[in-house]
């Protein structure tokens, strides 16, 4: 019985230990330009828009302090919405991070950069909105060209997929797969524990794990 009761313990001090390895929390201070025409930016965490923190932006400028989980998204837009197509989607490894709007650049973050060369690679692998003009009122020429045009997709289409999957499969050490993931599910047409190591740190992300509970 004694035995049964000490398992038990050990059990319960193991699972309180688990919980708190993964709600660490670290204090975080972001800050940097935005473009002068500017009014709007949005900071959202792990893609929780209803509560996205409106921020100040003054002269072009704003500075924001927040605490949030160690291995969190924070992504900085003027819109709540199209996460693959933001510009900055920052990983807290630092305590201080600064963007230029202008530039596209980060500093102070090497993770974020590593995400942020990740995700360009993926959205150059497929341009969007490709399309092929027609100069002819030939309805063959349209025909020929609307044909050529699908297979370039489809081939553009192949090669996103591939850089995708590589990229996870290069990464599963950390957490970046989890964003990739996010975005783009649809176009991964797999679950997330058939991708890669079954170990891979990315897999127990939380936001990962509320698109597999949907």
């Amino acid at each position: 019985m004694k035995t049964i009761k000490l398992f038990f313990a050990l059990l319960v001090v193991g699972a309180f230990c688990t919980l708190n390895v993964s709600a660490k929390k670290v204090k975080l201070t972001i800050d940097g330009t935005v473009s002068p025409s500017q009014t709007t930016l949005y900071l959202i965490v792990n893609e929780d828009k209803e509560n996205a923190m409106l921020v100040p932006i003054q002269d072009a400028k704003f500075s924001v302090t927040l605490k949030v989980e160690s291995n969190a998204f924070i992504r900085l837009s003027d819109n709540k919405n199209w996460p693959e197509r933001s510009v900055f989607v920052l990983i807290p490894d630092s305590k201080h991070i600064t963007i230029n709007w202008r530039t596209g650049s980060i500093e102070g973050s090497p993770m974020s950069n590593k995400l942020q060369m990740a995700m360009k690679e993926i959205r150059e692998a497929f341009p969007e909105g490709f399309h092929i003009d027609v100069f002819s009122d030939n309805p063959d020429d349209w025909k020929i060209a609307r044909e050529r045009e699908a297979s370039m997709r489809a081939q553009m289409q192949m090669r996103q997929h591939e850089a995708i999957m590589r990229i996870i499969v290069e990464n599963s050490d950390n957490n970046i797969p989890a964003w990739i993931y996010y975005c783009y599910k649809p176009t991964i047409a797999m679950k997330a524990e058939n991708i890669g190591p079954k170990d891979s740190k990315w897999l127990n992300h939380a936001i990962v794990r509320g698109l597999e509970d949907k």
